[in-house]
This record gives structure tokens, C-alpha cells and sequence, in this order.
């Protein structure tokens, strides 16, 4: 066998069926409809109002970490 007949062999053996069977898939993947994505068949829940209307305590309420200077390391 010729080495350009074993290349384009080759070539044709690693791209050509993975890019085949892609192409193969992307056209099953469309829809009958003319396309686009169907709406979902039951509306999403509704979002949650802002509760009862009490705060939060404070065992809840994110507090900022007290910073500490930096201390140099001894050499």
C-alpha cells in the first residue's frame, strides 16, 4: 500500500466516522417543529415571597471577621 493511500486511509478512518456520527446526531437532534426549544409543560413554582416579615436574629446575620495585622515571620 502506497504511504499517501495508508494516510488518507487513516485520516478518513480517525476523523471522517466520529465527524459522521456527530453530523449524524446534530441532525436527529432537530425538532419536527421548525426548531426551537418546546416550553416547558408546567409553568416553574413561584418564587418564594419575603416570609413572614420578621428579621432575622443576629445568631443569622453574617458578621465581617475582626482582621488581625500581619505578623513577620522570624528568619
Amino acid at each position: 500500500m502506497a504511504p499517501e493511500v495508508f494516510v488518507l486511509l487513516s485520516g478518513g478512518l480517525s476523523f471522517g466516522v466520529p465527524l459522521v456520527l456527530a453530523i449524524r446526531e446534530l441532525r436527529n437532534l432537530r425538532r419536527g417543529d421548525g426548531g426551537g426549544w418546546r416550553p416547558s409543560p408546567t409553568p416553574p413554582p413561584p418564587r418564594p415571597t419575603g416570609g413572614s416579615g420578621k428579621p432575622l436574629p443576629d445568631c443569622l446575620i453574617p458578621k465581617p471577621l475582626p482582621t488581625r495585622p500581619r505578623e513577620l515571620e522570624t528568619a
